[in-house]
């Protein structure tokens, strides 16, 4: 009779034991789970803010690459298309440089041509004749619109932490807007400023 409360009691104990050991390599697992976790998480942030930070520092490094000022490529512009109205102005990259496209009409024809933002050299030009409506719009005025310099500040404090990366000054109806892209390292931008007034008129995100 002893002898198999013995045995009895040995086994309660060796179960506990077990029960406690499971309970302790349950709770280890947990523990490391959670650390597991964290600290992948940890990782991911790093990663992303690292990645945003190359993305605006590509951004500005392209931006650097614009020798030509607006000016000069009006002034080349006007070289073959003496006295032209300017319908709108563009800096873009294109084939991964910065270029102007800038178009320009009279009563009778449009013309365009793009100048390499970085050497001042045109890329190419061509007329073609000006639809019927065309020829009652006004030119651009630049005395009476906002610079390049100030849209992308305002542009780049309506989105923080961003860098202007493309410009486009334009007309709708006789009043001028610059529409200006921006990079927060994250995701593009594009902004519409009324160049006369400096309002925000329209935001639009790149989801690609």
């Amino acid at each position: 009779m002893k002898r198999t409360k013995l045995i009895r009691l040995t086994s309660s104990f060796t179960l506990l034991g077990i029960l406690s050991l499971s309970t302790v390599a349950c709770s280890n697992k947990s523990e490391n789970d959670t650390s597991s976790k964290s600290s992948t998480q940890s990782s991911s942030s790093t990663k992303s803010k690292t990645e945003k930070a190359v993305n605006k520092t590509k951004a500005k490094v392209k931006t650097s690459q614009i020798n030509i000022s607006q000016t000069k490529a009006l002034n080349i512009f006007d070289k073959d298309y003496n006295d032209k109205k300017i319908k709108d102005i563009d800096l873009k990259v294109e084939n991964g440089n910065y270029v102007y496209e800038i178009e320009g009409f009279d009563s009778t024809k449009e013309y365009t041509m793009t100048i390499d933002a970085n050497s001042g050299k045109i890329i190419n030009k061509h007329s073609e004749t000006l639809d019927l409506d065309e020829h009652l719009k006004q030119g651009l005025n630049f005395d009476k619109v906002i610079s390049r310099d100030e849209a992308s500040k305002l542009a780049e404090k309506h989105v923080k932490n961003s860098t202007s990366t493309e410009w486009k000054l334009e007309q709708d109806n006789n009043n001028a807007y610059w529409e200006v892209k921006v990079d927060d390292g994250h995701q593009k931008t594009e902004v519409k400023i009324d160049a006369q007034n400096k309002k925000i008129i329209d935001t639009e995100h790149d989801d690609d």
